[in-house]
């Protein structure tokens, strides 16, 4: 499926999916901002704060009872994190206005409620109402000290901040609890209106009969030009390995290698890149999977993964703590067996079938179609689902290599079995 997209001014995209697949139209909203340090702990509380009520519906009653009314409409939003880019992502779903009696009149309440919930937060109007903010701090601040009690995710994190230290892709993007504990109530909402105001907003739309969707969207935001030029992501070069180990109280250490691929989305490798990744360890069938899990027996889980706007291959591995060593190796022969070649033709093919299936899988759902899109949005190139299983039905063998080649180990984290070395995430 694809959109056609349309500018509505300075720093305003509409990008409309027309298709009768579904029962349900869908919107998402999507502002931009650069990762920084200053600003990152603010924004993530902005989800917190919007959910709990607007001018014209105060509390989360309000809004519950304006959902109903819309024949169980859904209203959400939620932090992403794509490449050095932190991103506010509005969301709204509601029944095909054309299955619903006066479907035109509640497509036009339902489009006006999301965005006066997301654009008018309840509050004397220059900063948030006081015991909302209040009690959603805590909320922020239990959810990033819980963070610690997700071993994976939170070795994910830690390993992100170490690797890349002196980058603002090493941002949590939820912040940090030192930002979080000088947050100022009115800074926070001075901070959304100028995230509203003058960053890149984007709004994507899946769903049937869309010119009066978009008609409204384009009555509803404001024209003014949005001034805010956002930054590609730092380019760094390695100097050589870098090793970090941590102890916490787990019982298996977790094991996480960082390389920088030299490729992005929009190179010419990338999708040859996405294809090595996945022979790599993107399925049961990989590398790493068949030889560190399967034949070794060294990890409970292993995989890679690609993060294409940084240029980012990130491989993890749960281990027990006395093998992490051979681990280690095992997982080098396959980084160095895909370097050198050592590709089969069957493991080629699987893996091509296995990403355009998973591709053409998100045709399946309307928001996993908006979902798939936010890299080119950051990017400045949408591709469809054809153009994309195009792309990975052309890689060859020697493409898939080339690409491979391209990578260079940076990081190496274990987080490892012992006593508590450094408490939450945040902390030092």
């Amino acid at each position: 499926m694809k959109f056609t997209q349309c500018e509505l001014s300075e720093g305003v995209r509409l990008h409309l999916c027309e298709t009768d697949k579904f029962t349900s139209l869908t919107c998402k909203i999507f502002i931009q901002q650069d990762l920084k340090e200053k600003e990152a702990t603010g924004t993530a509380l902005l989800p917190l704060l919007l959910r709990r009520g607007s001018r014209t519906f105060p509390s989360t009653l309000h809004i519950a009872r304006e959902s109903e009314e819309l024949y169980a409409a859904e209203f959400g939003s939620d932090i992403l994190k794509v490449g050095e880019r932190q991103i506010l992502e509005l969301y709204f779903q509601m029944v095909d206005p054309k299955l619903l009696p006066q479907g035109e009149k509640l497509l036009e309440r339902g489009l006006r409620s999301f965005w006066q919930i997301f654009t008018e937060p309840f509050g004397p109007g220059d900063r948030f109402h006081e015991p909302y903010f209040s009690q959603e701090k805590r909320t922020l601040e239990q959810d990033l000290k819980g963070l610690v009690n997700d071993k994976r995710s939170y070795a994910l994190a830690r390993f992100t901040a170490l690797m890349c230290e002196d980058e603002p892709f090493g941002i949590y993007k939820y912040g940090d609890l030192e930002s979080l504990e000088h947050l100022d109530n009115r800074f926070v909402y001075e901070h959304y209106q100028n995230l509203l105001q003058r960053h890149p907003l984007d709004v994507f739309i899946v769903g049937s009969n869309l010119d009066q969707a978009a008609d409204l969207f384009a009555s509803l935001i404001p024209s003014s030009g949005r001034s805010v030029t956002l930054q590609k992501p730092m380019r760094v070069q390695v100097e050589g390995e870098r090793v970090f180990e941590e102890s916490l109280d787990v019982n298996q250490t977790v094991l996480v290698m960082g390389y920088r691929t030299n490729c992005t989305y929009l190179d010419d490798d990338y999708y040859a890149l996405l294809v090595g990744n996945g022979v790599l360890g993107g399925f049961p069938h990989s590398k790493l999977f068949m030889n560190v899990r399967e034949r070794a027996s060294l990890a409970y889980s292993v995989g890679s993964s690609i993060e294409g706007s940084k240029g980012l291959l990130t491989i993890v591995a749960g281990i027990s703590d006395d093998s992490r060593e051979q681990a280690v190796e095992i997982i080098n022969e396959q980084v160095n067996a895909i370097k050198g070649g050592r590709i089969s033709p069957e493991e080629l093919e699987q893996t091509k079938r296995g990403l355009i299936s998973a591709m053409t899988g998100i045709n399946d759902n309307p928001a996993g179609i908006i979902d798939r899109n936010v890299i080119g949005m950051v990017e400045g190139e949408l591709r469809s689902v054809d153009q994309v299983v195009e792309a990975i039905s052309r890689v060859e063998y020697d493409d898939c290599v080339r690409a491979m080649q391209g990578i260079e180990l940076d990081t190496t984290y274990l987080l490892r079995p012992g006593q508590k070395e450094g408490a939450n995430y945040g902390e030092d």
